[in-house]
């Protein structure tokens, strides 16, 4: 009789013990999923700004300044150089909801104004050109990727005011002091 009450004790205590073990991982995983929802209710209404993005060089490094043939909704499928950037594509950048980018103009600065102007077009579903905050809103609510560019340092402007005012006309909004 002493054998069965020890051995139901023990099955009562691991069904305790089990339980709350259980509890406790359900509780973490649905409260990390809990955060994750509410970061992508978040995003839904606040566009995520990626504050760096080179895409154009690597576009210049490893395939001429071409795009026609570029499928930037995969960009894993390029075997790049290896001192390019990691790549972006427009899935990843969808699943992560980014809002906007913003591109670095430092190389052969028209080139790049005039890569990213191409990208901004061939896909025009997906990215908008803006050059004011309002021109943002209107991108992310229309459900785009805010293409934002900027001249990274201010040894691009070669002292001359004249060249500032050109970079503005070309739709450049700000400009980084160094770039190291």
């Amino acid at each position: 009789q002493c054998k069965f009450i020890l051995a139901g004790v023990s099955i009562l205590l691991s069904l305790v013990v089990g339980i709350n073990i259980g509890v406790i991982v359900y509780n973490r995983k649905s409260k990390s999923s809990t955060i994750e929802i509410q970061a992508y209710k978040i995003l839904e209404n606040n566009p995520l700004i990626d504050g760096h993005n080179d895409l154009a060089i690597l576009i210049r490094e490893n395939f001429q300044n071409k795009t026609n043939d570029l499928d930037l909704y995969n960009m894993a499928q390029y075997h790049l150089v290896e001192y390019t950037p990691s790549p972006t594509d427009i899935t990843r950048l969808r699943q992560r909801q980014v809002g906007g980018q913003v591109y670095f103009c430092f190389h052969v600065l028209i080139t790049l104004k005039t890569l990213y102007c191409s990208i901004n077009f061939e896909y025009s579903d997906v990215f908008q050109l803006a050059k004011t905050a309002e021109e943002v809103r209107q991108a992310f609510n229309a459900k785009r990727i805010v293409s934002l560019l900027n001249i990274g340092g201010g040894q691009a402007i070669e002292g001359s005011f004249s060249i500032l005012r050109l970079f503005y006309q070309m739709g450049i909004r700000y400009m980084t002091l160094p770039h190291n």
